[in-house]
């Protein structure tokens, strides 16, 4: 196989990739859209109550949040960089 098909798969490789990675990370997005939704339901139907169940369940579903926005950003990142890089290919 030759440097430039090499390269030329590369380029694909890498593009694909990053269009994945900004598919994922608009899924990501409106999972997280849905954890605020159920976050406010919680609040909102149970919100006080003395088990403090209700503050348990917000503070996973607000962590997972975080961690849904941390992994939004870096795959938007690497989409960013990928497109970036097969465009020099």
């Amino acid at each position: 196989m030759s440097t430039q098909s090499k390269l030329v798969q590369l380029r694909q490789q890498v593009a694909a990739l990053s269009d994945r990675s900004t598919k994922l990370s608009q899924q990501l997005v409106a999972m997280k859209q849905s954890f605020t939704v159920t976050i406010s339901a919680v609040q909102g139907t149970i919100g006080g109550s003395a088990r403090r169940t209700d503050q348990n369940m917000v503070a996973a579903l607000q962590a997972a949040e975080k961690k849904l926005d941390e992994a939004s950003a870096a795959l938007q990142q690497v989409s960013s960089e990928g497109k970036k890089f097969a465009g020099t290919l």
